[in-house]
C-alpha cells in the first residue's frame, strides 16, 4: 500500500511553552522569510549554498525516515509527495515531479521568489541524504515556477554547456 504524506503533527506547537518541534522532537524555528534572506545576503557564497544544501538534508532526513526500510524502494511519485510535503512544511512552495521522456524533472510553484537561489542545493541536500545518491540539478525557469532537470553529475555538466550554447 502506497504511503502517503499525513502533516498531522508534522510540527507540533506547544504554545504553552513557546516551542515548535518536528514529529521526531527536533526543535523548529518559524521565521520570517526576510530575516532569513538579510542574513544569506550578509554571508558568503559557500556559507549560504552550505545554509541550503543542510536544510535539504534535514528534509530528505525526515522523508526517508517516515519511510524507514522501504526508503529507497518507494515510487519517484511518492517519494516527491513526501519531499513536496516537507517543502509545504517550511513555506518553499510546492514540489511536484514531471516525466519528459526518460527524463525526470521536480518543478517548484509558489515558492517566495527571493529565495528561488536557495532551492536547487535545498532539493540538491534533500535527494543526497534521502536517497543516498549524488545528483545533479539543471534548472530551468518560466513565470510561474522553477523546474529542475535530475542528472548524474556527469550528464549535468554536458546539458548545462548545452544550455550555455543555446541548444
Amino acid at each position: 500500500m502506497t504511503q502517503r504524506f499525513d502533516p498531522t503533527r508534522a510540527i507540533v506547537f506547544d504554545l504553552a511553552r513557546g516551542q515548535l518541534r518536528d514529529s521526531q522532537g527536533v526543535s523548529r524555528l518559524n521565521l520570517p522569510c526576510n530575516l532569513i534572506l538579510r542574513l544569506c545576503q550578509q554571508s558568503e557564497p559557500a556559507a549560504v549554498r552550505d545554509f541550503a544544501q543542510s536544510l535539504g538534508a534535514d528534509l530528505g532526513r525526515r522523508v526517508a525516515e517516515s519511510f524507514g526500510d522501504s526508503a529507497n524502494t518507494e515510487s519517484v511519485e511518492v517519494w516527491t509527495e513526501h519531499l513536496g510535503g516537507q517543502f509545504a512544511l517550511v513555506g518553499l512552495g510546492n514540489l511536484r515531479v514531471e516525466r519528459w521522456g526518460k527524463g525526470l524533472v521536480l518543478r517548484v510553484e509558489g515558492s517566495p521568489s527571493d529565495v528561488s537561489h536557495l532551492l536547487e542545493d535545498v532539493l540538491g541536500g534533500a535527494l543526497q541524504r534521502g536517497l543516498g545518491k549524488e545528483v545533479s540539478l539543471v534548472r530551468f525557469e518560466d513565470i510561474e515556477s522553477i523546474a529542475f532537470l535530475v542528472l548524474s553529475p556527469q550528464r549535468a555538466e554536458v546539458a548545462q554547456e548545452m544550455a550555455r550554447q543555446g541548444h
